[in-house]
């Protein structure tokens, strides 16, 4: 549940530390003193999109941290794949500024958005006039009513949904067999075409490679060619050469072997002389592999060409064209032996699609019989909430089987004895959905998780006996869950057990809002406001509002 929410810089809020407690949470104040500043802030802080108007006028940013306690354990294990320690309470801090910035943490960890939405679907539910559009969306209606069922209707719907799974899987499988003998017949000659293909090109695993890099050595071979041909001339092969010159001097030298540093030098020049003549031994080599045949030139290019085409129609490597090459070969060899496993999946799909089509009905029938349990539970909150002549059904429709059965459900609703029964959208006034929306909230009292519920003057527009009948059932969920209320109505928050004042005044040329818890007395003055309309309270409004506080 909520136990403290702390607002700064929060619209006319300036800072605030509110403290809650379990139950039934009032708030009271006049309108426009900023009662619903702190149910956006508390939104805000639970994922609600982020609204630079919100920030304080003057200030650059703001910040609401929402502290949880008694958390459930599928909260605890969500924090725990979220890697995020899981204590004793919950501490979600969340800021905003002008240039529209937003952080998020949880117990102190940085979090996402998405992380935050997820955690926050159990830990409050925002209710009010405007929140019944779910409730009027047809496309919720099945969840709901599903949601009511609990378990019984759970397992048949997993029941349901791996029959669909199963079915869908040989249904894909007849698929890559090539569907009818026709578009089988077609797509064999594709494949014998593409595996000649393939198997005419012969491909080889870093033969491309190869390709690129002779290529690229012939388009330079004719520069090699010329260049280690000048070398050679000089240095073994036209007169004169260096090699022989080396030779010369040498055998010059050698009949002056007396002399110890002419011997040196005549050493030396020998030396010089054999690393030249291996100089030119292996220019040699050079030069010889660098002739080539320009029709190779050509050959290469078209080489390369192919396998560039090959790739382009299958895969972007040759490594890939040989997987394709395999892929091809094996699928060709099952629609080969086709007509045999064809056989068996339709067998197979057969009784797969009667064994979904069963449990399709089931399901149906699951439903309906908690249908019927919904619809009696419903009336009877309707009753009590004033409206007797109210008559309300879910409709079944069978629709396309998909994972959640072949049910299509819509709540039918008629306001007034003698009135055609309706699309529940189609028929109900605003007054009549707040009083709806209560009693399915009082319905769905042990099917919800979630801890915490917003009433935002869900009251508006109803008054007497019947604001008497809202606060019996509002007072009723707060025995099982924690509710925070906004209301104008006497009786209704009379029956609260936390009474929390929002007050505007100005301060220093500035508007301020504040938040007070009443005690006794406070509480007492401040419904008689409620039932006196004015500032100015009478002696008799507040023994009425003694009388309503003593009721509770």
């Amino acid at each position: 549940m909520l136990s403290a929410l702390s607002l700064n810089n929060v619209a006319l809020i300036k800072k605030q530390n509110i403290d809650w407690s379990d139950g039934f949470n009032c708030l009271l104040g006049q309108s426009g003193a900023g009662k619903s500043i702190v149910i956006d802030a508390l939104s805000f802080s639970l994922g609600a999109k982020a609204e630079k108007n919100l920030i304080r006028t003057g200030e650059t940013s703001l910040r609401v941290d929402a502290v949880f306690s008694d958390l459930s354990e599928e909260q605890k294990q969500l924090l725990s794949e979220y890697e995020i320690e899981a204590e004793d309470e919950l501490i979600i801090t969340r800021t905003l500024t002008t240039e529209g910035k937003s952080s998020i943490k949880i117990n102190g960890f940085p979090a996402t958005l998405k992380m935050l939405k997820e955690l926050a679907e159990g830990l409050v539910d925002f209710c009010g006039q405007h929140d019944s559009v779910g409730l009027l969306n047809v496309n919720n209606h099945l969840a709901l009513l599903d949601k009511f069922a609990g378990k019984p209707v759970e397992d048949l719907k997993q029941k349901v949904s791996h029959s669909f799974d199963e079915l869908k899987e040989i249904e894909s499988q007849i698929k890559s067999l090539g569907g009818n003998e026709l578009e089988r017949a077609r797509t064999k000659d594709l494949l014998q075409y593409q595996i000649q293909e393939l198997e005419n090109a012969n491909l080889r695993i870093g033969e491309e490679e190869e390709l690129k890099e002779r290529l690229e050595f012939i388009s330079s071979a004719e520069n090699i060619f010329e260049r280690v041909g000048d070398a050679l001339l000089k240095l073994d092969e036209q007169r004169d050469n260096a090699t022989s010159l080396l030779y010369e001097a040498k055998t010059d030298l050698s009949s002056l072997s007396n002399f110890s540093d002419i011997e040196d030098c005549k050493a030396r020049l020998e030396s010089c002389y054999y690393d030249l003549k291996d100089v030119a031994e292996t220019l040699k080599d050079i030069k010889r592999n660098t002739e080539f045949d320009p029709k190779e030139l050509e050959i290469l290019d078209a080489r390369l060409d192919q396998i560039k085409s090959l790739t382009k129609k299958y895969g972007k490597t040759v490594e890939n064209l040989i997987d394709y090459l395999q892929e091809c070969k094996q699928t060709l060899d099952q629609l080969e032996n086709s007509q045999f496993i064809l056989e068996e999946l339709n067998d197979k799909k057969l009784k797969a699609d009667e064994s979904l089509q069963s449990d399709c009905k089931k399901l149906s029938a699951e439903r309906k019989k908690y249908a019927k349990l919904f619809q009696e539970q419903i009336m009877k909150q309707l009753s009590d909430l004033e409206m007797q002549g109210a008559d309300f059904y879910v409709d079944f429709q069978e629709s396309v089987i998909s994972r959640k059965g072949f049910d299509a459900v819509k709540f039918m609703f008629s306001a007034n004895k003698g009135q055609e029964v309706k699309d529940l959208h189609k028929t109900a006034s605003g007054g009549e959905l707040s009083r709806i929306l209560l009693a399915f909230k009082n319905v769905m009292l042990d099917k919800d998780r979630v801890e915490t519920v917003v009433f935002d003057e869900i009251d508006a527009g109803i008054s007497g006996r019947t604001a008497g009948k809202v606060a019996e059932k509002l007072a009723n969920i707060s025995k099982f869950t924690q509710i925070i209320c906004i209301t104008h109505t006497p009786v209704v928050a009379s029956k609260a057990n936390n009474f929390l004042l929002v007050e505007k005044n100005v301060v220093d040329n500035s508007t301020i809002s504040t938040v007070k818890t009443l005690k006794e007395e406070g509480v007492v003055r401040e419904i008689a406001r409620l039932i006196d309309g004015g500032t100015e309270v009478s002696e008799t409004a507040l023994q009425h509002s003694r009388n309503l506080l003593q009721e509770k």
